[in-house]
């Protein structure tokens, strides 16, 4: 039975992917501005989808457009009704006036493809990110001729952007020393800042981030990076970029939190502060680049699968990586394989973002029995797609 009513922006932009690539046969990679560059691009083979386990369908690109069920062919479309449907889609997303939205035909047309519900994964396989793929191209490299099946997230510029990097509790948590003139009564004036909010008619409180950072600010203490609060976490690190990793994301944490006071603050500006303060004191001069290479070495390999719960074997699980629409309608691909505008795309389009206080457990001043004082800050990366 087809499932596919009331969806929201992000599945239907999905769809409209899948409809645009299979018109287009091509997917063009992208500068770190979402700009196609036009010499580099994949072309498609087939599409394919495994909505159900053992159930793999492939469709496969042409005037023509081939449908098998493992192998066995089930189907032939002509080629115009999926240009027909991505705008229809198109049409659905920028004219939306209700959270969910459909359209008949097009639930129509899915279903004559066999497509039953687009909210599940095209996928689950664990070498894709994260087990799941949004989308599977079989694609032809338009340089070496060579075939490759490839896993990729589909994001959108056109509504509220994902994240990179969820926190995870203590496993992405980083501890602080709170350093200068603090005593218990200063420790229960910060963990007692909350606001009000109110949110659909119900009030609560909620950690007020950015005053309790200021709060530390008058009190004239500075926050002195210890480590990771989990091991592995550290580990991970130190296998990615060596020593000084941990301090790195530590001393870029310490500029969101405590420096910016939690307010918006991208990669590249962290980036920037850590270069102007040698924050881990390398001690040489023209630290941008030595830092921006850390950092970009350590937002490719989160993609490509590092994670602080468990142990990183330093071997990327993917070989896809992020297909985006644009707000124009165009479809452009930031391609894992083209390294270096990869990592440009992830350092100029995330962001850091403070998680809840309460569901991760930080943002609260503790007492050791060393008699210092100590704070948790948390990380989670967002993509700041929208412009």
């Amino acid at each position: 039975m087809a499932t596919n009513k009331g969806k929201n922006i992000g599945e239907w932009s999905e769809m409209y992917i899948f409809f645009k690539l299979m018109s287009d046969r091509k997917v063009y990679v992208a500068d770190k501005d979402m700009n196609r560059l036009k010499d580099v691009f994949l072309n498609i083979i087939s599409i394919i989808r495994e909505e159900n386990k053992g159930k793999e369908y492939r469709y496969f690109t042409g005037d023509v457009v081939k449908i098998t069920l493992n192998g066995e062919e089930v189907a032939t479309v002509d080629s115009s009704r999926f240009t027909d449907n991505a705008k229809k889609v198109w049409d659905m997303i920028i004219s939306k006036k209700d959270t969910t939205f459909s359209n008949q035909e097009v639930i129509d047309f899915l279903s004559s493809i066999f497509i039953q519900n687009i909210s599940s994964p095209a996928q689950k396989k664990s070498e894709f990110f994260g087990g799941t793929a949004d989308i599977v191209l079989d694609t032809m490299d338009y340089r070496s001729g060579v075939n490759q099946i490839m896993g990729f997230s589909c994001k959108s510029d056109i509504d509220a952007a994902a994240t990179l990097f969820n926190a995870s509790g203590d496993n992405t948590n980083f501890e602080y020393e709170i350093v200068g003139d603090f005593d218990d009564e200063k420790m229960n004036a910060f963990n007692g800042m909350f606001h009000e909010v109110t949110k659909k008619g119900v009030t609560k409180y909620e950690v007020a981030t950015g005053d309790r950072m200021r709060y530390l600010k008058e009190c004239g203490v500075d926050l002195r990076f210890v480590n990771p609060v989990k091991g592995v976490a550290r580990q991970n690190l130190v296998r990615c970029g060596g020593m000084e990793m941990p301090k790195i994301l530590g001393g870029m944490l310490k500029y969101y939190y405590f420096e910016c006071g939690a307010a918006s603050v991208g990669v590249e500006d962290a980036i920037k502060y850590l270069a102007d303060t040698d924050y881990v004191g390398y001690g040489f001069d023209d630290l941008y680049d030595t830092y921006r290479v850390k950092i970009s070495t350590l937002l490719y390999a989160m993609f490509t699968g590092l994670r602080f719960s468990k142990p990183w074997s330093g071997r990327s699980d993917v070989s896809g990586g992020y297909i985006v629409v644009k707000r124009d309608g165009d479809v452009v691909a930031f391609h894992s394989c083209i390294a270096d505008e990869f990592k440009d795309f992830l350092i100029d389009k995330l962001k850091f973002e403070g998680p809840s206080c309460t569901r991760h457990k930080y943002m609260e001043i503790y007492k050791k029995d060393d008699g210092k004082y100590y704070l948790k800050l948390a990380l989670q990366f967002r993509f700041k797609l929208k412009k």
